[in-house]
């Protein structure tokens, strides 16, 4: 289940923060050191409702029956107007990834971003764009339908380095039409 999260979710997220800082790092912006793990989960949510108010982000957890966090999803930088896109992400726990959570998470934020329904955005574009090291996501990108446009040199730093990453967009006419 895809949802926004709560202050109900601090331990969890921070719980999954630290078990999967090492299997994140090579992928992620470095988490601010002078932060403590609460006031990261503070901000992150703050951030997420803040941002869901203004209709410019939406940040997911993904959460098992049983109620743990398997991973992120989010869509970022949200444009209405003449483009009616977003970036996806996502990230998986490191306890879960390679289980199809990555692939069955950017489905449902798939589903959000280009349905039509009472919850569902309406966009016409969605762009993923994954460093060429990372299989996983790589993976996910292709499996989910997301189609390769190029690659953007020096694009996003990750990890203290400006990285490559593998652009990859999907637009609504694409979604409806895969088999």
């Amino acid at each position: 289940m895809l949802r926004p999260f709560t202050e109900d979710d601090g331990q969890e997220f921070i719980r999954v923060a630290e078990e999967s800082r090492e299997a994140w790092a090579p992928w992620t912006p470095a988490p601010d050191p002078t932060l403590d793990p609460d006031e990261r989960f503070r901000r992150e949510l703050n951030r997420g409702q803040l941002a869901a108010r203004a209709g410019t982000h939406l940040r997911l957890g993904a959460f098992d029956g049983n109620g743990q966090l398997v991973g992120l999803f989010a869509l970022n930088e949200i444009v209405r107007g003449v483009l009616e896109g977003a970036y996806a992400s996502w990230q998986v726990t490191a306890k879960r990834m390679g289980q199809g959570f990555g692939t069955e998470g950017v489905l449902v934020l798939l589903s959000i971003a280009f349905g039509d329904g009472e919850d569902a955005l309406g966009l016409h574009r969605v762009q993923a764009n994954v460093m060429p090291a990372n299989s996983a996501s790589l993976r996910v990108a292709e499996k989910v339908g997301f189609r390769r446009e190029g690659v953007a040199e020096r694009y996003l730093r990750i990890a203290g380095a400006w990285e490559d990453h593998v652009m990859f967009a999907l637009t609504q006419e694409e979604w409806r039409h895969r088999p």
